[in-house]
């Protein structure tokens, strides 16, 4: 028994003894591996391609549905909508927007709502700039259509880049500038058509216009 004993104590040694060398080695042949591995791969490629891919997502980053809302000192309402904006590339503080919406609703009661295909927001100079199919609708039943219109952001004011075509109760009409102001004096705003106006009087609508 003794000598089993003994046979057995001498190959448990053997065995120790052979894994303390071979556990090292097998660490620093790992160790070899990775760092083999970590110097095949140059760092300095793949430097552009990250460039890129940031650029990309800046260019691809936008907000779905924003919405922004605010009120003029004389207590008008603005508010701001569209499909989706994203922040203009060539100019941080400006954001762009598909299918901007805006509707203004004055303290007197009036409703008007501009619309276009794409629009430009620019707050820190208070400024809206809408194009592409330019909609503006009022309730006292006036619709006019125009290509580029600049309106406020805090303040009630607009104006139209060029001709305007025009519907309302006193007919069909064009001119070639279209302004909403308002007076000062007063606190009354206004949709004002100049620049050479031509208007074909329909006495049917005149007609329909409902009596106060």
């Amino acid at each position: 028994m003794a000598a089993g004993n003994h046979w057995r104590d001498n190959l448990h040694s053997r065995v120790v003894a052979w894994l303390k060398i071979i556990f090292p080695l097998m660490a620093l042949a790992i160790l070899s591996t990775v760092f083999l591995l970590s110097r095949s791969v140059d760092p300095t490629k793949t430097i552009p391609f990250a460039k890129i891919d940031l650029k990309e997502r800046a260019r691809d980053q936008r907000i779905t549905a924003p919405h922004f809302s605010g009120a003029s000192e004389a207590g008008d309402l603005l508010t701001f909508t569209a499909d989706f904006a994203r922040p203009d590339p060539d100019t941080p503080n400006r954001v762009v927007a598909q299918n901007l919406a805006t509707e203004i609703r004055l303290v007197s009661g009036t409703l008007i709502t501009f619309s276009s295909a794409s629009g430009t927001i620019d707050e820190p100079s208070d400024e809206t700039i809408l194009e592409g199919n330019v909609i503006i609708k009022s309730s006292t039943n006036y619709t006019v259509h125009t290509e580029k219109l600049i309106t406020g952001m805090r303040e009630i004011r607009a104006e139209t880049a060029g001709l305007v075509e025009a519907v309302g109760p006193v007919g069909r009409f064009t001119a070639g500038k279209m302004l909403l102001t308002t007076n000062s004096d007063t606190g009354v705003t206004h949709l004002l058509f100049t620049n050479g106006v031509k208007l074909v009087y329909n006495p049917k609508q005149t007609s329909q216009i409902p009596e106060d």
